[in-house]
């Protein structure tokens, strides 16, 4: 009664322990750090189930692990096709416990322990929001007492508790997502631009950083909506982000931003403002060629950025708006450096 008594306590500190807010990774390595310790396990293992390819992949070890166990594995992957035992764990949500020296535990299993140098196993599936997400995975070392149905109770609330944190996770991230991406193209919104420019902007005392900033614009969205449909509008708005994606992407630290309905912003840090020019011509011409859907006008503008430096952003983002704006009234099909734009007022 003792004992039970102690892994109701344990539970209700797992509980409290995953109402904070921690992103999945984190989550996930204290749920399990604390489960080794209330089972009185060698390893526990938390792993993510890919139905389609009918396979688990283990996102993370932890304890005292066997030959070639990786706390986080880059590639450690199992078929519950041909292992009924774990299909039956994670799909069936029936929990299992074996052990290297019982005849009547699971051969594959046994297998897995002898290689691990295992005494026993405990296995239950996580199961989020109604449906199998992965498996919860304890081990005890070869000599200790194997796991009991007391053991496999406290996985199964375990594995439940951790599931509704897994679920508010994933919620929180997906809102993450709607609230700094561009729900049509995945690409930034402004929120999430002005938020990684926040940081490019932010330089370390004694170093320069030059930041260049693109605004392109798609030519004629409105004629192509009243004519067309939205649709296929929106074909060309998602055209455009794939191309600036892939065209700045060689670039490095490249930010592509959606900013308005036919206006994209891309933030380029740490390179010459000539190679920036020179990828968004190569674009321009690559979208306003022969047989192209959609052609674009584009204005940049850039900045040495050092700590202290009173140009914000937005002082960019303007001028490369600015530079933007001309090109596109004046018809031009290759992009306009604010500079030169400066240069012809003056």
């Amino acid at each position: 009664m003792a004992r039970f008594g102690h892994g109701l306590q344990s539970l209700a500190e797992m509980a409290h322990l995953l109402m904070r807010p921690y992103g999945l990774e984190e989550l996930l390595e204290v749920a399990a750090e604390h489960a080794r310790e209330a089972l009185g396990a060698a390893t526990v293992s938390i792993s993510r189930l890919d139905l389609p390819a009918q396979q688990i992949h283990t996102i993370l070890n932890v304890g005292d692990l066997g030959p070639g166990e990786e706390r986080w594995p880059a590639a450690e992957t199992y078929s519950i096709a041909s292992d009924k035992r774990l299909s039956s764990a994670i799909l069936d949500k029936l929990s299992s416990e074996d052990a290297i020296d019982d005849p009547a535990s699971d051969e594959i299993e046994r297998r897995m322990l002898e290689r691990l140098h295992k005494g026993s196993s405990l296995t239950t599936s996580i199961v989020v929001d109604g449906s199998p997400w992965g498996e919860f995975y304890a081990t005890r070392h070869v000599g200790d007492a194997r796991f009991d149905a007391e053991s496999i109770a406290y996985a199964e609330v375990l594995g439940a508790i951790l599931a509704a944190a897994i679920s508010r996770s994933l919620r929180e991230k997906a809102l993450e997502e709607l609230a700094f991406h561009d729900p049509l193209t995945g690409l930034f919104n402004r929120r999430g631009l002005d938020a990684e420019a926040a940081e490019v902007f932010d330089v370390p005392v004694g170093v320069t950083r030059e930041v260049a900033i693109v605004v392109v614009d798609i030519n004629g969205l409105k004629l192509i909506n009243d004519s067309e449909g939205h649709a296929r509008g929106d074909d060309r708005i998602r055209l455009v982000a794939s191309s600036l994606s892939e065209a700045f992407s060689p670039l490095g630290a490249a930010v592509v931003a959606r900013v308005g309905g036919d206006e994209f912003t891309v933030m380029v840090a740490g390179r010459d403002v000539q190679e920036v020019v020179d990828t968004a011509n190569a674009l321009l011409v690559r979208l306003g060629g022969p047989g192209s859907e959609v052609s674009v006008s584009a204005g940049v503008a850039a900045a040495q950025i050092a700590a202290g430096t009173d140009l914000r952003p937005t002082d960019l983002f303007a001028a490369a708006d600015r530079a933007q704006y001309v090109a596109k009234r004046a018809g031009l099909g290759y992009v306009l450096l604010f500079d030169d734009l400066e240069a012809q007022s003056a």
